[in-house]
């Protein structure tokens, strides 16, 4: 039985709230996000079209070119956090053997799912890339409930040629997922879900380009919540429509110096994903000590503009481009060239339990910006067990790291 703490009834209750409390938001674009993001997930719970899960590396303009309900979760993971589901729906997964040492992402998900939050799926897909535990969780997922997964096959060494190989792959899940959800399969609906994603682009990449002037006008705490848009939003409207809002409210506080900082004293670059539960870590950094994370990782536009005239080969070859596929090398030199785009005179990674794809090359990472008299500091942790967080270590390990940065600028 599905509970109802997300049925669409709370969620428009939640979105009525949020609209009374839209000053509260420090940024029209955020408010923006969070009512289309509620409208998404309400969607999913009304079922008027299928819906089908995701994991958030999968390339959702397939899903949107199929007007079905993209469901990612992972990225409900995080919100459920934030309602305080957290330590029921952990409990859930431990009481059916869900191993701990797994991402605590999915083992939430799973959680979630087996308490009765999440909507049923109508089909399931998943890419096999950057996330080792993805396709096993969400295969699982897939046949608890009885309904057909796709696993799109990644080459981990990303050479030129297997864009052929992904690219068939992606032709082939699209038609099939048409199939099975009962649905046709429109070319142009697909090629106006690609059009949407290059101008989401194309804006991110202007919005990028105004985080890259001194000083910020965005705080890194804030900036971390757009992330939702690049994990399940390539090929909505929507996302448009939030990236024009914010990269119009950057250069209006950029025109009036509304600094995101009296006295911007560091620039920081910050590597994976932070944690979704309160804690004092940007408050430390931002407020006490005017270090600001200009930029987030997970940002970064890895892609070329997609073909509309070759749908499927774009698409693939956007899959095969991230940093984080092929050798460490290939991350290492893009948070090489993020550091020197801008300005940053230190890189923080949280290094969330369970994520060994992240966490593996650290050392080689260390080096690398070290080489580059770079200031690093690898941060231990979870993004979603608040019960794993050592809140008086991190702050040690927090002002530790300040002053080496602060001792560095006086040589």
């Amino acid at each position: 039985m599905r509970r109802k703490a997300f049925s669409p009834w709370v969620i428009n209750t939640v979105k009525h709230l949020v609209a009374l409390s839209s000053r509260a938001f420090p940024w029209r674009a955020t408010y923006l996000m969070v009512l289309k993001a509620l409208d998404q997930v309400a969607e999913a719970y009304l079922r008027r079209r299928p819906v089908v899960w995701h994991n958030v590396f999968f390339p959702t303009e397939i899903l949107y070119g199929l007007r079905v309900v993209p469901f990612a979760p992972e990225a409900a993971s995080a919100l459920a956090v934030g309602l305080g589901l957290a330590s029921e729906a952990l409990n859930a997964a431990s009481a059916h053997w869900v191993a701990t040492d797994i991402c605590s992402f999915h083992r939430l998900a799973a959680g979630l799912d087996l308490a009765g939050y999440f909507p049923t799926p109508d089909a399931v897909v998943c890419t096999s890339h950057l996330c080792d535990i993805a396709p096993q969780s969400l295969a699982w997922s897939a046949d608890r409930h009885g309904k057909p997964f796709y696993l799109l096959d990644v080459p981990q060494r990303a050479k030129a040629e297997d864009a052929t190989y992904v690219a068939r792959q992606l032709k082939y899940i699209f038609y099939s997922l048409a199939r099975d959800l009962g649905l046709s399969p429109d070319m142009e609906a697909l090629k106006a879900a690609i059009g949407r994603s290059n101008e989401a682009r194309r804006l991110l990449l202007e919005i990028n380009a105004d985080r890259q002037k001194l000083p910020a006008v965005i705080r890194g705490e804030e900036a971390h919540g757009f992330l939702y848009l690049m994990l399940t939003g390539w090929g909505a409207d929507f996302t448009e429509e939030v990236y024009r809002e914010l990269l119009e409210e950057l250069k209006t506080r950029r025109r009036e110096k509304k600094w995101a900082a009296s006295r911007e004293k560091f620039r920081l670059l910050w590597l994976h994903l932070r944690p979704y539960y309160p804690t004092e870590i940007f408050k430390i950094l931002e407020e006490e000590s005017g270090a600001i994370v200009v930029f987030e990782e997970m940002h970064h536009v890895y892609w070329e503009e997609l073909d509309l005239d070759r749908p499927f080969y774009s698409l693939a070859l956007k899959v095969l481009g991230h940093q984080g596929l092929s050798f460490m090398e290939r991350r290492i030199q893009t948070i090489l060239d993020m550091v020197r785009e801008f300005n940053a005179q230190g890189v923080i990674h949280f290094a969330h339990w369970g994520c060994r794809q992240s966490t593996a090359g650290i050392r080689l990472l260390q080096e690398a910006l070290r080489r580059e008299n770079t200031a690093f500091l690898n941060l231990d942790g979870d993004c979603i067990d608040r019960e794993k967080y050592a809140g008086g270590g991190v702050r040690t390990r927090l002002e530790a790291f300040l002053e080496l940065l602060a001792a560095s600028r006086l040589h």
